[in-house]
């Protein structure tokens, strides 16, 4: 597993089969996973459901289904058949506690392929929408069926766009707003290259009733708050792995959808998925967003871990989280983690290392600036701490630029630029006794006036006092009209003297002692 000062942690939580569960039946068709409540497993005669609170006393029913799942929040399981005696299934809903059937729904004939992939049961009480349940068709027109109340017929969402055709299905989510949806197939690759699959993606917007056919293994919406707007942006992020004429291409994008006009837009950002030379023809099989930390996991099939963060797409982390290939995740949005579950039967609890990710990212990849977010949005203790040192450390960086350029501009010989800098530097940085040392040369009349004009702008006097008692600078009759209204005194006392040889030559000789 990772190290002790690895950025993530990951923890085996439970394994399958020592709870009785037949390996035969830990796959990506049987094993069902809505929430960190309950763990639902398809079996040949039976259905499984697990309690996470109480793991190791799991409550096997005598179902018979091809597809079975539980809510996410209480117990009421869903669960799909062949209706006996007919080609045609059904889709039955039925609460555990109450021993009840609440809803059932027999597919017609046409859709006799129906298969349950997806189902969010919510119970809103004290209004008319008593559950929803998300299912799909594996003909070529792709049907989402939704139930609005306890006696309405699914209501079809989509149509399937035709680069999901003769894929299997394997992910559907919808964005919080319930107003984005996305669908994401795989089919067999490429006839020069069939061991590395392809993706494909539908994106369908709600409001506008419209599709987009994109190549994504994985996707999963995010929020994001952008600097100086009111509202957070809604942001689909994918990653995808192309073959393309022998050229394999992986990446990750994240789009902001529908943004607000007039509104400060998310720019697009993409990134690398960088694959070891091992995992050629391994892709990306879901993603999971951490918004508590802001970060994307990207978990692989071979068990590969992906950590990027959102709002840059920068690479946090890469580490194998499972040897054995990972055929589902979810979100554990309390600890901004996930779980993921293996063919072995693992359940893996992976999460960020509080205690070592700010050092690891400041220290390891060199990018205080993502520390510090990561620390900020996780709450996390380091945040103040390093926010002060980021501060010190951009000012001292801003001062060490400011020493450069006037490096730079005195062995150019501009020796008027270079003077006028070091005037002009924040907090005096370069008006010191070596930058003094460095203009050893008598500037001319020209430079003389210049320099002076500019120090009396500022009111800098004494600099010029000690220019002139070190015979730095040509004396002129424009340089004495010139600070004449500083030293209107003096001035008077030399009246009639010649301003170069008595007062730059005498008076300031006097007054820098």
């Amino acid at each position: 597993m990772a190290t002790s000062n690895a950025p993530i942690t990951i923890r085996e939580v439970l394994k399958l089969p020592s709870i009785g569960i037949n390996p035969l039946s830990i796959n990506f068709t049987d094993v069902k996973m809505e929430s960190d409540k309950y763990i639902c497993v398809r079996e040949t005669a039976s259905v499984v459901i697990i309690d996470m609170n109480i793991p190791y006393l799991p409550l096997r029913m005598s179902i018979t289904a091809d597809s079975a799942m539980m809510n996410p929040n209480s117990r009421i399981l869903a669960f799909k058949n062949q209706l006996p005696g007919t080609t045609c299934d059904y889709l039955k809903i039925f609460d555990i506690e109450m021993d009840t059937e609440m809803r059932s729904h027999q597919m017609p004939k046409q859709s006799s392929s129906f298969t349950l992939l997806f189902c969010m049961l919510r119970l809103y009480f004290g209004s008319g929408l008593l559950q929803k349940c998300w299912a799909l068709s594996h003909k070529p027109q792709y049907i989402i069926g939704q139930f609005k109340a306890s006696d309405s017929q699914p209501v079809k969402m989509f149509d399937r766009t035709a680069n999901l055709t003769n894929n299997q299905i394997v992910s559907y989510r919808c964005d919080p707003a319930e107003k984005w949806l996305v669908l994401i197939g795989i089919a067999p690759g490429t006839p020069e290259r069939p061991q590395l699959i392809r993706g494909n993606m539908q994106l369908f917007s709600v409001d506008q009733q419209r599709s987009q056919a994109l190549e994504a293994h994985s996707a999963s919406f995010a929020s994001f708050k952008v600097s100086g707007n009111e509202n957070p942006s809604t942001l689909v992020c994918f990653a995808s792995k192309t073959n393309y004429a022998g050229q394999i291409t992986s990446k990750l994008y994240v789009i902001e959808l529908g943004p607000e006009p007039g509104k400060q837009a998310f720019t697009k950002k993409q990134a690398d998925l960088f694959f070891p030379p091992d995992f050629i023809d391994d892709f990306p099989v879901a993603m999971q967003i951490s918004h508590k930390y802001g970060l994307i996991y990207v978990i692989t099939k071979l068990g590969l871990l992906f950590v990027y963060d959102l709002e840059t797409v920068a690479v946090v982390y890469r580490f194998r989280i499972s040897k054995d290939p990972i055929f589902l995740t979810l979100e554990v949005s309390s600890i901004g983690g996930f779980y993921a579950v293996n063919r072995r039967g693992q359940l893996l609890l992976v999460t960020v290392n509080e205690a070592t990710i700010v050092p690891f990212v400041s220290g390891e990849l060199n990018n205080r600036e993502l520390a510090v977010n990561i620390a900020r949005r996780g709450n996390l203790p380091e945040a103040e701490n390093l926010a002060r040192i980021t501060i010190e450390k951009s000012f001292y960086l801003f001062m060490k630029s400011i020493c450069q350029w006037f490096q730079e501009l005195f062995s150019q010989a501009k020796y008027k630029e270079a003077a006028e800098l070091a005037v002009e530097s924040p907090q005096g940085i370069l008006r010191t006794p070596d930058t003094l040392k460095k203009f050893q040369r008598k500037l001319d009349a020209f430079e003389s006036l210049e320099l002076s004009r500019l120090v009396v702008n500022q009111n800098k006097n004494s600099l010029l006092k000690n220019w002139l008692a070190e015979d730095k600078l040509e004396c002129s009759e424009e340089l004495s009209n010139l600070v004449k209204p500083a030293w209107g005194k003096l001035y008077e006392e030399s009246r009639g003297v010649n301003p170069r040889r008595f007062w730059f030559k005498k008076t300031f000789r006097e007054l820098s002692r």
